[in-house]
C-alpha cells in the first residue's frame, strides 16, 4: 500500500500547566501542504460521555471560540505517545504525535485516506518524530 505524504502540522503548548485536564496549542508550521486546521487547537481529557471512549478530544478554535462539537476523540495506538483520529466520519485520517512532557504536539493529516490498519502509517510517524 502506497502512502501519499501527510500534511504535518507542529504545535507547541500555551498557558503551560493552567488547566488540569485541558491543554492548548498554537501552530509553529505547517509542512507539505497548506492549514486545514486553526492555528490553535485544544486537546482535552475525555469525560467518557461518548460511547465511542476516547481518550481525549480535539477542539479547533474559530474567530474567538473553541469550536464544537469536536474534530475527532484521540484513541491509543501501538504506539507510546501516538494517537489515531479521523476527520469527516472517517475520510482523512490524523494521527497526533506527543512529546514525553506533552508540551509538543505533531499532527499528520492524511487527506482523503483512511485506514483502520496503521501499520503502513506508523512507521512513517515515528521516524517523522524524530
Amino acid at each position: 500500500m502506497t502512502v501519499a505524504p501527510p500534511t504535518v502540522y507542529k504545535y507547541k503548548e500555551i498557558n503551560v500547566g493552567k488547566y488540569a485536564t485541558v491543554k492548548h496549542y498554537e501552530l509553529q508550521e505547517v509542512l507539505n501542504g497548506s492549514n486545514l486546521l486553526s492555528n490553535k487547537i485544544n486537546i482535552s481529557k475525555s469525560r467518557d460521555f461518548a460511547r465511542s471512549r476516547p481518550d481525549y478530544w480535539l477542539y479547533l478554535r474559530e474567530d474567538n471560540k473553541w469550536k464544537k462539537p469536536a474534530v475527532t476523540g484521540l484513541f491509543k495506538t501501538s504506539k507510546p505517545l501516538v494517537y489515531k483520529g479521523d476527520q469527516h466520519d472517517k475520510k482523512n485520517l490524523m494521527l497526533f504525535s506527543f512529546s514525553k512532557n506533552a508540551e509538543e504536539v505533531i499532527i499528520h493529516y492524511f487527506p482523503d485516506f483512511f485506514t483502520a490498519d496503521l501499520t503502513h502509517v506508523l512507521p512513517l510517524i515515528v521516524q517523522d518524530s524524530k
